[in-house]
C-alpha cells in the first residue's frame, strides 16, 4: 500500500518510556502503518528526519483555549510547540451550555475575570448560537481547526444555566437543582466529554469580587457530580483548581482529604492543581506530593498536576497588576489619573520617598512574597543585562527597587513588563516536583492570562530545561510524560504512542535545539487586542490525524483537528 506520509531516518521515541529505535514511521488514512526499520513503500509525501526525533504529538491537558477555537483555527502559539491535542473547559470555565442572556453574560465575565481573557476576545469571536450542551458540542464538532481538542463539562455554565443569576454565585443549590446539573453532566459524558471541572480556590474572586460557583456550592453538589462520573462512560475525570492552592501545608492536607472523598465517590481520577511551591515555604509542594503518595489506596486516585516552569505573572505600571496593588501610592495614582498621574508621582521627590517606604514593608500575600528578589524585568526597550532580579539590579545601582520600577517604566513609555514570581521560584524544588512519581505535568493555562503568562510552551520547555539543561529527565521519560501518560489519564488511548494502528499524531524535533525563544507581543486578538507569546525552536514538523499541520512551527493551513471522544474508561 502507498502511505500518505513517510518520515525517514528518524530516531523513534514511541512514548512508552522505553529505549529509542532508529528507522521510518509511516501514516495512511490517519493511522500509523509502519514503525522502525526501512519502510519499503513510498509515501505521497516524504520527510527526511535524519538527526531528528519522531515522537507522539504532545498533549496539553490544561488549557483555556475555548474561545480561541472560534477565532484562531491554528490555535497559536500552542500548535508551534508540537502540541497536537489540547483539553479545554478547565477550572470550571466553558462556553456552554447557556441559560438566559444574564447567564450567558455571567459565563463570559467569569471566564474573563479569572482567566484574564479580554471580554472582547470572547464576545466578538464566539457566536453563542447554542443553548444546550448538545448544540454547543455540535458547534465544536463543526469547527475547522488545526489541532485535536477534548472538552470537560464546566461547573460555571451548568450552574448558571440551572440556578440563574445572581443565584449562581450567591447560594447553595436545592436537591432539584443539583439533579438538573447532574443531568447536564450525564448528557456531556454521553457526548464524549472527558469529565467535569470546577474552581474552589480560596480568595480567587469572581466578577465584581463575587464568589465563584465552586466556592459557594455545598459539598453535596460536587459529590453528586462525582456520582455521575462513577456511572458514566469515558475517563470520568473530576478536575479542579483546588481550594488550598495558595494556602499553607495544613490547609492543603485538609483539602487532600476532600479530594480523596470525591475520588472514593467517583472511582475515577481526581486531578487537582496546579500544585505550586510557595516562595516563603520552599518544599511545601513536594511535601504535598509525598502526602498524596503516602495516602494512596486502591480505587482512590488523586493526581496532582504540576507546572514544569516557574509560575510568573507579568504586569505593567500603568495597569492594576499585583505589584501596583501592593504599593498604595502607585495604586492611588493609577486610579486617579492613569499613566500621567504616575509620571507626576515619579517627578515628585516626596512621593518617591513615600513609595520607597511602601516598597520596604510589603506584607507577603498568597500571590507575592513581598521580596524584590522575586520580581524580574522580562521586557524592556533599554539596553543592558536584565537577567537578575529587580532587587539585585537596584542594589548594584545603589537605588531603591521602586525607583528602578519607575525609571524603567517611564523610559519605556510604560511598555516595561515586570514579572512577579508567584510560585515555583526554586528550581531545585521544581525539579523534585516534575520528577515526583505522584505528579502529572501540565498546567500550561494556554489561552489564559494573555498579557502576563507564557506557560503554553510547557512541552518544549520540558525538553529544553529538564532534559537538555538539567538532565533530570531522559528524553524517553519526558516524551512519555508529555504523551502516553497524558493519553492514559485522559482516556484518549487511541493516540499518544508511535505504534501500529494508533492515531497519526506525531511531532518531529531536533533534540539539540528544541526549546523556546524570548517573548514578544502580538496584536492579533479580536479587534486587534494584544497578547504575549513565546516562540519555539527545533520543532520541524507536526502531524495531526495523519496530516502535516506545521512546518518549522508554522501552520500549513490544514484543518485535520477534531473534537476527541474518549477511547477508554479510566478506573482508579
Amino acid at each position: 500500500m502507498q502511505h500518505d506520509l513517510v518520515i525517514r531516518n528518524a530516531t523513534i521515541i514511541d512514548g512508552s518510556g522505553g529505549a529509542h529505535i532508529d528507522g521510518d514511521v509511516a501514516v495512511a488514512n490517519g493511522v500509523i502503518t509502519h514503525v522502525g526499520g526501512c519502510c519499503a513503500t513510498s509515501g505521497l509525501e516524504e520527510y527526511d528526519a535524519a538527526g531528528a526525533v519522531v515522537a507522539p504529538g504532545f498533549i496539553d491537558p490544561h488549557t483555556h483555549l475555548d474561545a480561541n477555537l472560534f477565532w484562531d483555527p491554528d490555535l497559536t502559539p500552542s500548535s508551534s510547540f508540537g502540541v497536537t491535542t489540547i483539553v479545554a473547559a478547565n477550572c470550571g470555565y466553558a462556553l456552554g451550555p447557556l441559560g438566559d442572556k444574564a447567564a450567558q453574560e455571567y459565563v463570559v465575565r467569569a471566564m474573563s475575570t479569572v482567566e484574564q481573557i479580554p471580554e472582547a476576545a470572547i464576545v466578538d469571536s464566539v457566536p453563542f448560537n447554542w443553548n444546550s450542551l448538545t448544540s454547543y458540542f455540535d458547534a465544536l464538532d463543526a469547527l475547522p481547526v488545526l489541532l485535536n481538542h477534548g472538552h470537560l463539562v464546566g461547573h460555571v455554565p451548568i450552574r448558571a444555566a440551572i440556578l440563574g443569576v445572581p443565584a449562581v454565585y450567591k447560594r447553595q443549590a436545592t436537591p432539584g437543582e443539583i439533579e438538573a446539573m447532574a443531568a447536564i453532566l450525564r448528557e456531556g459524558l454521553q457526548l464524549g466529554a472527558l469529565g467535569f471541572s470546577t474552581d474552589q480556590v480560596v480568595d480567587n474572586p469572581g466578577p465584581g469580587g463575587t464568589s465563584l460557583p465552586g466556592q459557594i456550592c455545598g459539598e453535596e453538589e460536587l459529590l453528586a457530580m462525582a456520582g455521575v462520573l462513577a456511572e458514566g462512560p469515558g475517563p470520568g475525570l473530576f478536575t479542579m483548581a483546588n481550594a488550598a492552592m495558595l494556602q499553607g501545608r495544613s490547609e492543603q492536607a485538609t483539602d487532600l482529604a476532600w479530594h480523596q472523598a470525591l475520588a472514593r465517590r467517583s472511582g475515577r481520577p481526581v486531578v487537582v492543581g496546579p500544585v505550586l511551591d510557595p516562595a516563603d515555604d520552599p518544599g511545601a509542594a513536594v511535601a504535598l506530593l509525598d502526602l498524596v503518595l503516602k495516602h494512596r489506596e486502591p480505587g482512590v486516585m488523586v493526581i496532582p498536576q504540576v507546572s514544569t516552569r516557574p509560575f510568573e505573572l507579568w504586569s505593567r505600571l500603568d495597569s492594576p497588576g499585583v505589584i501596583v496593588r501592593c504599593l498604595p501610592s502607585l495604586s492611588k495614582a493609577l486610579k486617579s489619573g492613569g499613566a500621567e498621574a504616575i509620571r507626576t508621582l515619579a517627578n515628585d521627590p516626596q512621593a518617591r520617598i513615600q513609595l520607597r517606604k511602601e516598597g520596604a514593608r510589603i506584607r507577603p500575600n498568597p500571590v507575592f512574597s513581598g521580596r524584590w528578589e522575586h520580581v524580574c524585568v522580562r521586557y524592556t526597550q533599554q539596553d543592558g543585562d536584565w537577567s537578575q532580579s529587580v532587587g539585585d539590579i537596584a542594589r548594584q545601582r545603589g537605588i531603591d527597587p521602586t525607583d528602578l520600577l519607575l525609571d524603567l517604566a517611564l523610559a519605556d513609555n510604560f511598555e516595561t513588563q515586570f514579572a512577579l514570581m508567584m510560585r515555583n521560584a526554586d528550581d531545585e524544588q521544581l525539579g523534585k516536583m516534575v520528577t515526583h512519581p505522584a505528579a502529572m505535568i501540565g498546567a500550561s493555562d494556554a489561552g489564559a492570562h494573555i498579557l502576563s503568562n507564557t506557560d503554553s510552551c510547557y512541552a518544549v520547555w520540558t525538553l529544553q530545561h529538564w532534559v537538555r539543561d538539567r538532565g533530570l529527565l531522559s528524553l524517553e521519560k519526558a516524551i512519555e510524560m508529555l504523551t502516553w501518560s497524558q493519553a492514559q489519564i485522559l482516556g484518549l488511548t487511541d493516540r499518544g504512542r508511535v505504534q501500529l494502528g494508533m492515531a497519526g499524531d506525531l511531532v518531529v524535533f531536533d533534540p539539540d535545539s528544541v526549546g523556546t525563544t524570548g517573548v514578544r507581543f502580538v496584536d492579533d486578538q479580536p479587534n486587534g487586542g494584544r497578547r504575549l507569546i513565546t516562540d519555539a525552536t527545533g520543532i520541524a514538523l507536526s502531524v495531526v490525524n495523519g496530516v502535516v499541520a506545521t512546518r518549522d512551527g508554522v501552520s500549513t493551513g490544514t484543518r485535520s483537528g477534531r473534537r476527541l471522544r474518549p477511547s477508554s474508561r479510566v478506573v482508579a
